[in-house]
């Protein structure tokens, strides 16, 4: 399957968004960072909003996305339902924020329905490409992929801007050796497990299609990550996702938070699209096989 970058920067940029927003309630928690909320909130917004647009450029007839929204099992629908909540969320978190002055304080019941309905939209967004059809996608660690994603991009983020508004906290490296450690093992996690699906494409004993009776019965052999062009991208996503993991050993070492987490953000951004990339080359559908 071709790459679909607007889906891949969909996903990814989602991930960010929900991540940082995760991340900031999570130092509202702990009360730390009380200058970088708002800027935070502002960010993971923006993101969110990117993200969302960044999908319409998937469809050629972008208008006919609405036609989707009528059915409650749709994906697309579900995935939106999930968008309009936390953004529900992050106008209420906003309002606290405003009330709150310099001290940014926001109550503990909204702190953890923030992270809550973070995680949701992530797990509802992963679940829309979960298909039977696709053996590669249909993974609870395809979810779990885009979880650690979070993980990886919030608490980075979230101590970049903490660092660029002077409120760097022994949170900051905590959060960030956590969150990038995640990452990896998620990213390898579902690498090898997209490598397992190899063996759902064995057991077919013929094969012919009339309208193409020349098509490889896996168009570009690509039945499972590691193979072809893919190697590069599978290797990619598991070198930056160190490399994240690298910058927060770095980032609690020095103490600048200001570029191991812009660092560590950009190694999870890589990480993502590269792991995105793969997921896409492993896009081959069984149905046709039965």
């Amino acid at each position: 399957m071709e790459l679909q970058w607007p889906l891949i920067l969909f996903t990814t940029l989602l991930a960010w968004a929900a991540g940082l927003f995760a991340a900031q309630c999570v130092w509202a928690l702990r009360g730390k960072g009380a200058r970088a909320q708002m800027p935070a909130l502002i960010t993971s917004a923006v993101l969110l909003v990117v993200g969302g647009i960044a999908v319409f450029f998937h469809l050629e007839h972008w208008e006919r996305i609405f036609n989707g929204f009528g059915h409650m099992t749709s994906g697309i629908t579900q995935e939106l339902i999930a968008i309009v909540v936390l953004a529900v969320v992050m106008v209420v978190y906003f309002v606290y924020l405003r009330r709150g002055g310099d001290e940014a304080k926001v109550p503990t019941w909204l702190s953890i329905m923030g992270i809550v309905v973070a995680a949701i939209l992530v797990i509802v967004m992963g679940h829309s490409y979960m298909m039977a059809s696709l053996p590669a996608w249909n993974s609870l660690l395809q979810i779990a992929s885009l979880l650690g994603a979070a993980c990886g991009f919030g608490p980075a983020t979230m101590a970049l801007i903490c660092a660029v508004r002077d409120e760097a906290s022994d949170l900051d490296a905590k959060a960030n050796l956590i969150g990038q450690a995640v990452n990896v093992v998620l990213v390898v996690a579902y690498l090898i497990a997209m490598q397992a699906t190899a063996g759902s494409y064995t057991a077919v004993e013929f094969w012919f299609d009339p309208t193409s009776p020349t098509m490889d019965i896996t168009p570009d052999g690509s039945t499972a990550p590691f193979a072809g062009a893919s190697v590069a991208w599978a290797i990619t996503a598991i070198v930056a996702a160190v490399a994240g993991l690298g910058s927060a050993l770095a980032g609690r070492a020095k103490g600048d938070w200001k570029v191991w987490g812009a660092v560590g953000a950009a190694c999870v951004l890589v990480s993502a699209l590269a792991l995105r990339a793969v997921f896409y080359m492993t896009g081959v559908s069984i149905y046709p096989f039965f």
